[in-house]
């Protein structure tokens, strides 16, 4: 009994490593993270299971410190890579590559639209994104994965 409980030992234990890097990546991927561009912020949102259907996009712009359009800071869906730098270029699943002044569409819905100029934005968090300072003041389209 022992024997058969020695020779399987390292498989249970090879086992269980396997299982547990699985869940450490899996879990490491569905995060959101903002991505430094040459000092650009890409805000990528966490995992969505589904999103608002507002119709999102336009010209491809640097708002604030973050990327965006229309003058509104952008939180690109999960899987959103940067491509290139110069000039800066984003891979938008569901849609492709986009550089900065091409048009791109996207959807989603505003996850936080200012009022007024008058109020000082806190933290701000949105698709699993705390929005950078320089961001905030503007208003944030979340969008959707495709």
């Amino acid at each position: 009994m022992f024997a058969a409980l020695r020779r399987r030992a390292p498989w249970v234990i090879t086992g269980v490593a396997v299982v547990a890097l699985v869940v450490l990546f899996g879990v490491r991927s569905c995060s959101a993270r903002i991505i430094d561009a040459g000092g650009v912020q890409v805000l990528v949102a966490g995992y969505q299971s589904g999103g608002s259907d507002a119709a999102g996009g336009g010209t491809l712009e640097v708002v604030g410190d973050c990327l965006g359009a229309r003058g509104d800071v952008y939180v690109f869906p999960q899987g959103t890579e940067v491509v290139d730098e110069d000039p800066l270029t984003i891979d938008i699943p569901g849609f492709g590559e986009v550089s900065l002044g091409e048009e791109f569409e996207v959807g989603g819905g505003w996850e936080v639209e200012h009022s007024s100029d008058d109020a000082e934005p806190g933290p701000i968090e949105v698709g699993g994104v705390t929005i950078p300072d320089g961001c905030a003041r503007y208003d944030i389209f979340l969008s959707a994965p495709q």
